[in-house]
């Protein structure tokens, strides 16, 4: 891209719009003197935990000129492990072979080539796929293997991809995607594609386009998680009112008058996902919380607003912006002051996994 990490940050904090890279950046029981391994404990004897949106170690850059993240991602793994997350979806990010940074922030700086987002696709899954040959995650398809990877110990790595730009408009290659163990697509991200519109830009077919409602409908018949994270409110309606499942929006957070921001959403935007059985994955970015206190704020902000189980937490792991949940040990602070807050450990467990595992249940196939 040109820049270093600490100008490709400092731009985009000058910008105000959210990044897709990361600054390297228990429950609590009687005791007063606790170790983050005690309190990761807790977090896991939960059962099933969920993160809606990770990078781990940024593996997506692995393959290209000047990337070396093997350790980068062995180390999130074991972080995620020794938090206490069993499982996330590890998402590949369809469009950034054409993202740069300006002074106003990230923009595409160019059209792919025919074929190119494709061939990037297939980089990116098959060097996730050798890192996790030689590390402690394994690749899982379904609930079935999800819980058989947990029972060993094992975190469940869900292939999932940030933005539909690999299609190029074949409907062929969703089927073909499918196969390949992709289980999540989120239909837009920064470039804008042929599937629809996006919160960063102008409308341009207001709402999903021809080819976006046949994705739509081609990934509820395969049995894969629609994601609508960084899609406009009428791409979301358009979606909402069409998929006839649940949908996910995997990292965003509601809009406030003391931290406006193009990614975060309105209340309307929420209930949308609310409407399908949906879940939100709360997004504990820097452009909306500056401390662990507010991104619990947060929580409770959406929890009464959409109600309890249709809350989830999407970290944007190794992709996010000065974030308050820096590590997965971090969010063992969050359980504790969820509970803390009053909230009960059945209702926490919901929001760290329980309401995922509906959706899941509901839109995947088991044993497929």
């Amino acid at each position: 891209m040109g820049l270093s990490r600490r100008a490709f940050l400092e731009q985009l904090a000058a910008a105000g719009v959210a990044p897709w890279m990361l600054d390297e950046c228990s429950r609590e029981n009687e005791t007063t003197s606790r170790t983050q391994s005690d309190e990761a404990d807790d977090v896991s004897a939960a059962g099933f935990t969920f993160d809606l949106h990770a990078h781990p170690g940024e593996f997506f850059r692995r393959g290209l000129p000047g990337s070396d993240v093997d350790e980068a991602f062995k180390a999130r793994v074991e972080d995620m492990a020794a938090g206490g997350m069993t499982s996330a979806f590890f998402a590949l990010v369809a469009d950034i072979a054409i993202l740069e940074i300006t002074d106003t922030g990230i923009r595409v700086s160019r059209l792919f080539e025919p074929g190119e987002a494709w061939d990037d696709y297939r980089r990116q899954l098959r060097q996730l796929r050798e890192l996790i040959a030689v590390g402690s995650a394994r690749e899982v398809r379904n609930l079935v293997e999800a819980d058989a990877a947990r029972a060993e110990g094992a975190v469940s790595a869900f292939v999932a991809v940030e933005g539909g730009d690999f299609l190029e408009g074949d409907i062929e290659r969703l089927g073909r995607a499918y196969d390949e163990g992709v289980r999540s697509i989120q239909l837009v991200h920064y470039a804008q594609n042929n599937l629809g519109d996006l919160q960063t830009e102008p409308p341009v077919y207001d709402g999903l386009s021809p080819f976006g409602r046949d994705v739509v409908d081609g990934m509820v018949a395969l049995g894969m998680v629609i994601d609508v994270a960084h899609a406009s409110f009428t791409t979301v309606k358009d979606v909402a009112d069409r998929a006839g499942v649940p949908i996910v929006l995997s990292h965003s957070l509601l809009n406030t008058p003391e931290r406006p921001h193009p990614r975060h959403i309105s209340a309307d935007h929420a209930r949308l996902i609310a409407e399908t059985g949906g879940v939100i994955g709360l997004w504990p970015s820097g452009f909306g919380s500056e401390t662990l206190d507010e991104f619990v704020d947060h929580t409770f902000r959406m929890i009464e607003l959409v109600g309890l189980e249709h809350v989830g937490l999407g970290t944007d792991m190794d992709g996010n912006y000065r974030p308050v949940i820096a590590s997965y040990q971090d969010y063992a602070a969050w359980v504790r002051a969820l509970e803390a807050r009053g909230l009960s450990k059945t209702e926490v467990a919901r929001l760290t996994g329980g309401n995922v595992r509906q959706v899941l249940e509901t839109v995947l196939k088991r044993g497929v």
